[in-house]
């Protein structure tokens, strides 16, 4: 079945795509419908927001990680008050 995406297996790719705005959902909306699809979704929606929040801080430090990661820097501060949501506390505890 041909797809405007041939070749295109990646998630990422179909992420640059839609921020490209090369991948419009009414146009493609099978695409957008399979896994790959859905998934690169829900990646952009949150690069997005991650987005707007760097665009709008007063202050970003990021690290490049000797394991290969980059890491974005919070204080102590404003790690705490992310830590009083249980769902968050889960997610934001510090790699060994």
């Amino acid at each position: 079945m041909p797809c405007y995406h041939n070749g295109v297996n990646d998630v990422y790719a179909l992420v640059r795509s839609l921020r490209d705005k090369r991948f419009p959902r009414n146009r493609f909306f099978d695409e957008h419908a399979t896994p790959s699809g859905v998934a690169a979704r829900r990646l952009h929606r949150f690069l997005r927001a991650v987005e707007r929040d760097i665009l709008n801080a007063d202050r970003v430090v990021v690290h490049q990680r000797a394991e290969g990661g980059i890491s974005v820097e919070l204080t102590a501060g404003e790690h705490a008050l992310l830590l009083d949501d249980a769902r968050l506390a889960a997610r934001l505890q510090p790699s060994l």
